[in-house]
């Protein structure tokens, strides 16, 4: 008989690093200090070198030599690849979404979570709800492959937030937004809301390259 295999010590510690970034607990350009960050995981620090190696893989963490390990910064060839697979995975989901998919009250509830953050002013939070709302539609396609691709690209995405200095700046806009491609797949128009996810995610890829481009991003 055969079954799934359980995720070995790193690849659990990998996870929980990886959720700290998306999740905006750990910020692009943080050093990652071995002793620091193995004791608040609860691994050895050869597991550690192994956590960093996986997520190096991803982009997710770099390291200098004579510096230490720190995480990423991403760059705009990055932004443009990660808005490409986005909108590639993103408006195919949403395209068949089923108003009875599990992940539709999902997103139903990450936007309830956004605005009362908003109203509370609290933008990491917003940030924080709209990546789980982007996980939940490509929930949407059935795809477990999908969505560890997805949970990979969403720290990525979450680095490339990081970097504005304004969460507001960058997140207001997309509250009503999210709340209107809820509308639309709950009316059952997956065309039309395949059509505004589409040019959602290009104007935030245009957001983003606007901000590297104007000299908004932060710097360590």
């Amino acid at each position: 008989m055969t079954g799934t295999l359980s995720p070995s010590v790193p690849e659990r510690a990998a996870q929980q690093l990886r959720r700290m970034i998306t999740e905006g607990e750990v910020a692009p350009g943080d050093k990652l200090p071995e002793a620091e960050i193995a004791e608040q995981l609860g691994i050895s620090r050869n597991s550690l070198r192994e956590v960093f190696r996986l997520l190096a893989r991803e982009r997710l963490v770099e390291h200098e030599p004579n510096r230490g390990v720190f995480v990423s910064r991403p760059g705009l060839p990055e932004v443009i690849d990660v808005f490409r697979v986005r909108e590639l995975i993103e408006t195919d989901a949403i395209a068949g979404a089923n108003v009875g998919h599990p992940a539709f009250e999902r997103m139903q509830e990450c936007v309830q979570r956004a605005q009362e953050a908003a109203a509370a002013h609290d933008w990491r939070a917003v940030g924080t709800a709209d990546v789980a709302f982007h996980e939940a539609v490509v929930a949407l396609s059935d795809s477990p492959i999908l969505e560890d691709l997805y949970r990979s690209l969403a720290a990525q995405l979450r680095l490339m937030f990081g970097l504005i200095g304004s969460p507001q700046y960058m997140h207001e806009a997309y509250i009503g937004r999210n709340a209107r491609l809820v509308e639309l797949v709950q009316a059952g128009e997956g065309a039309q809301a395949a059509d505004e996810m589409r040019a959602y995610l290009r104007d935030a890829q245009q957001q983003i390259v606007s901000a590297y481009v104007s000299g908004r991003i932060a710097t360590r």
